[in-house]
């Protein structure tokens, strides 16, 4: 009878226990598909501009299977930049972040077509001038970024090649403030402010006109391991870093170069 008794005393506290890993399990499934859906809100957009499988230089060609599987991944990239709490986004508003993810697949579109070679850093062609590294193409040379990266870093680690390029466009936008919003890129690409340049204007452009992000700021910030959510951004126009800044221009690797 005592061992009876122990027995569902036992079983009547481990229950509660086995609940409540259950339950967490299922919140972070939820919070995973959420971020699963901006993850998949971004592969659709750059599925749309560059569709993968299509390349026939040597170092770049894949099948769309694949360049679908590394799309997954270069938007996981990205995502992990844009949301990051510790840093400001370009844009502001409920969806700034969304904003600044759409300009970094943007000017990734522009710079590099999002090719294999030039993501994984292998074969030529995929330094663009032969400087430029990463699918911002960020110029580093045999040197190292202002965070201490070298070439090999950037294509070793897409979240490194992410966070290199939004630190030098924040820079543009800083250097540039005193430009039309969608010239503040200039820097970046001519490294240099210019009114009505094509290059910068193309590339704001095209991450405008993206669809609407399906999910605010705050909600993504929530679903990511770890993180709280922040207040959204105030409403704004394209952020100013304040001082002018040197920004070495884009590298020309890119589909406008």
């Amino acid at each position: 009878m005592h061992t009876e008794r122990h027995a569902i005393i036992q079983r009547t506290t481990t229950i509660p226990a086995r609940l409540s890993e259950l339950l967490d399990t299922e919140v972070a499934h939820d919070l995973t598909c959420l971020m699963d859906t901006i993850i998949a809100w971004a592969v659709g957009i750059m599925m749309t501009w560059a569709p993968p499988g299509k390349s026939f230089i040597k170092d770049a060609i894949e099948t769309p299977e694949e360049g679908r599987a590394r799309y997954h991944e270069i938007a996981r990239a990205a995502a992990k930049v844009a949301y990051d709490p510790a840093l400001k986004p370009l844009f502001g508003g409920p969806r700034g972040r969304a904003e600044t993810m759409a300009l970094l697949l943007s000017i990734a579109y522009f710079e590099s077509g999002y090719r294999r070679d030039v993501d994984l850093g292998l074969g030529k062609l995929a330094r663009g001038s032969g400087l430029d590294s990463c699918l911002l193409q960020v110029r580093v040379g045999a040197g190292k970024t202002r965070e201490g990266w070298s070439h090999e870093d950037l294509v070793g680690d897409r979240e490194k090649c992410f966070r290199a390029g939004l630190a030098l466009i924040k820079g543009s936008f800083g250097a540039c403030r005193k430009q039309e919003p969608r010239d503040r890129l200039s820097a970046y690409t001519r490294g240099r402010c210019v009114d009505n340049d094509k290059h910068s204007r193309a590339r704001i452009g095209r991450a405008l006109n993206v669809p609407r992000a399906p999910m605010t700021d705050a909600a993504v910030l929530a679903a990511m391991p770890g993180r709280a959510p922040l207040p959204a951004a105030p409403p704004s126009a394209p952020s100013s870093t304040g001082a002018a800044t040197t920004v070495a221009p884009a590298g020309t690797a890119g589909n406008d170069s």
